[in-house]
């Protein structure tokens, strides 16, 4: 499996068949090229400007959205519902969280998760291969707050998103991944992480960061 971050919450994910997932495809307001790649499927987890923008990429994708068990192109996706922020959706709305498996690997991806998980939640994702979790505060997780979850879930590799890079405007709000990382043993691959089964981390060594670069 490859795995590419384009930026902000939005990654590439190709199976060794060569079948194309997107997470959360971004608009012009986040200042990263715009996500123009052929995809077989794109996942939205919630319907704001900087994770919907669907239109920006080739080709037809099955568009997979909200909570429960979906099949596109042969994946099955389980959606668990979750909120914006720690008020039940009250300042931003609702979440989608997605789950799916590909090359015996199981990816998760919070979307913009904006509190800790109860243990129903964190039990429904399973076993996690693969974490994206955001961490940049104000609108999601911050750096404390997404420690905490990524030690809920207990992924073998854990993939920071939504946080301030140098191509991210500060009038965009969100903060580095300084805070998630500190007292971290750091990894950072590039642009595309290669992931098989076989390389995963042991169970009880605990996460493996990994930094991604968005160009």
């Amino acid at each position: 499996m490859k795995i590419t971050w384009l930026g902000h919450s939005c990654f590439k994910i190709e199976s060794d068949g060569g079948k194309v997932v997107v997470t959360d495809p971004f608009d012009e307001s986040v200042n990263y090229p715009p996500p123009r790649i052929r995809a077989d499927v794109v996942v939205v987890s919630h319907d704001h400007h900087d994770h919907n923008n669907v239109k920006a990429l080739k080709g037809d994708p099955a568009v997979v959205r909200g909570p429960g068990k979906k099949t596109a192109e042969g994946i099955e996706f389980e959606g668990i519902a979750s909120y914006h922020d720690e008020r039940e959706g009250k300042l931003r709305g609702k979440n989608t969280i997605f789950c799916f498996e590909m090359d015996e690997i199981r990816v998760c991806h919070l979307g913009d998760l904006g509190h800790q998980l109860g243990e129903k939640e964190a039990a429904a994702l399973g076993d996690v291969d693969v974490l994206m979790i955001p961490v940049g505060g104000t609108f999601t997780l911050d750096g404390e707050g997404a420690k905490k979850v990524a030690g809920q879930i207990k992924p073998r590799i854990v993939i920071p998103m939504h946080f301030k890079t140098a191509a991210v405007p500060p009038s965009f709000g969100i903060y580095p991944a300084d805070d998630f990382l500190s007292g971290e043993k750091v990894n950072r691959p590039g642009h595309t992480l290669f992931v098989s089964k076989e390389a995963l981390p042991k169970e009880g060594e605990g996460p493996r960061v990994m930094v991604l670069d968005y160009k």
